[in-house]
């Protein structure tokens, strides 16, 4: 063997030793497994520990790590706000009984929603202002019946309270919320108390809406217009002369 020889072999020998070693060696083994999980995950705990094994359902595919799941929960989380362990009810303290059962079945609904009490508050207050659309105004009600509304109010009282049965009464007065309900009702007694109530046929005339004292009570409200309106004091007249079934009529009031 030459000396050429020899070196080859002695080379060759420790090229194999290495190789032997890399192979069976616990740490170079550890290292490659590593580095080879590392470059294949395809999801992270958070921004410097990988995941391992395959990417969780659990894990959105628009999420890199669960760190940045979390993040985004936090996130949601404030815009949508949080329900109250008990909604305030004040929004609605004009029409709302917040001991209503339906309402506290309501309440239970919109807290396993999670609906924020900003959000409670906008539906009372929308719901509040729906209902206003539909608010009687007392005193514009009394102003459409003149100065004598207290009057007129009382009498009608007095008469219901009379002449029908407690049931009956409570009917009547509880719908005297308008000023044309009023007039409705004067009507009827106008007409119990001079017997002209009639029995339909079918066949009957028109009869006038109006009393001797609703005519002049309106002539009187507008009596300008009827000083400087000439149709409208024919109309006045002619009301007049319905009510009282002739042409006769005097205008004693111009």
């Amino acid at each position: 063997m030459s000396l050429f020889d020899e070196i080859i072999d002695g080379a060759n020998t420790e090229i194999g030793d290495t190789n032997a070693s890399i192979q069976a060696g616990p740490e170079g083994a550890a290292t490659t497994e590593a580095a080879t999980e590392s470059a294949e995950s395809t999801w992270n705990w958070d921004k410097s520990t990988p995941g391992t094994g395959e990417r969780p359902d659990w894990l959105p595919a628009k999420y890199k790590s669960a760190e940045d799941v979390a993040k985004a929960y936090s996130e949601l989380q404030k815009k949508l706000g949080s329900a109250p362990d008990k909604y305030d009810w004040s929004q609605g303290q004009n029409w709302i009984d917040p001991d209503y059962t339906p309402f506290l079945e309501m309440e239970d609904v919109f807290r396993s929603k999670n609906v924020p009490q900003e959000a409670f508050d906008s539906m009372l207050g929308t719901v509040g202002k729906f209902l206003d659309e539909f608010k009687i105004d007392m005193e514009e009600e009394k102003s459409a019946l003149g100065e004598d509304a207290k009057e007129r109010l009382m009498t009608l009282n007095n008469w219901a309270k009379a002449n029908f049965s407690d049931d009956t009464y409570h009917a009547i007065t509880e719908n005297m919320r308008t000023a044309s309900a009023v007039k409705a009702i004067e009507e009827m007694r106008i007409k119990m108390i001079d017997g002209n109530t009639t029995i339909p046929t079918g066949n009957e005339a028109p009869t006038p809406a109006y009393t001797v004292d609703d005519v002049t009570r309106e002539m009187q409200e507008n009596l300008t217009k009827y000083k400087e309106d000439p149709k409208y004091r024919a109309e006045i007249q002619s009301k007049f002369n319905k009510i009282s079934g002739s042409s006769g009529y005097v205008d004693k009031h111009y």
